[in-house]
């Protein structure tokens, strides 16, 4: 797992409409942290940092949420759970993260990264990528930054369901049927292996 990333917010009292917009003309994105024991903060982050966190670590990453509460700075760990973009200026309208346990697990999506040139790609054929993510179950502190799965061996018609991905330690895919997610296809003019079913 990579470094967890801090963002620094600010606690706010304002609430509504009015000083919301006034906030966003500044370059300021309200917000809202919740988590399990009920804990219900308002707060405000920078609009140009918390782009800079979201590219970072997106749905699926933990990050270290810095408060300012009048002048005193408390510590969360959390997920971001929602991101509202203005629909036209380059900005952030509202965030909410979500607040997260560091022995619980969570559910998290995380990318699929191929690795290698399979030898049916060679002979011709096409990689098929159905499932560009997986939903996993870790600790927050063992979310992967991706599942890797090495297709050098694979040839074509060869395919790759759910539960033939290897997970990191600690780490548990979460199906309910065991789908597809990548396959290699015949191309044009591909020459499959003998041993090929048809």
């Amino acid at each position: 797992m990579s470094e967890v990333m801090s963002l620094q917010l600010k606690r706010r009292e304002e609430r509504g409409k009015g000083p919301c917009s006034r906030l966003r003309a500044s370059g300021l994105v309200p917000g809202v942290f919740y988590n399990s024991k009920g804990e219900n903060i308002s707060f405000t982050v920078d609009n140009l940092a918390l782009g800079k966190a979201f590219e970072k670590v997106r749905y699926s990453k933990m990050l270290e949420l810095e408060i300012d509460m009048d002048g005193k700075v408390e510590k969360r760990n959390a997920l971001f759970k929602s991101l509202v973009s203005h629909p036209v200026k380059r900005r952030y309208d509202h965030v909410d993260f979500i607040g997260v346990d560091l022995d619980k697990e969570v559910e998290v999506t995380v990318p699929v990264e191929v690795r290698g040139r399979a030898k049916g790609i060679v002979l011709g054929g096409k990689l098929e990528l159905y499932q560009e993510r997986v939903l996993v179950r870790c600790l927050p502190a063992a979310i992967p930054d991706s599942i890797g799965f090495d297709i050098t061996e694979l040839n074509i018609g060869d395919k790759v369901f759910v539960d033939q991905l290897a997970m990191p330690e600690g780490v548990k895919a979460v199906y309910d049927r065991n789908y597809l997610v990548l396959a290699i296809l015949a191309g044009r003019g591909a020459k499959a292996g003998e041993e090929e079913e048809v």
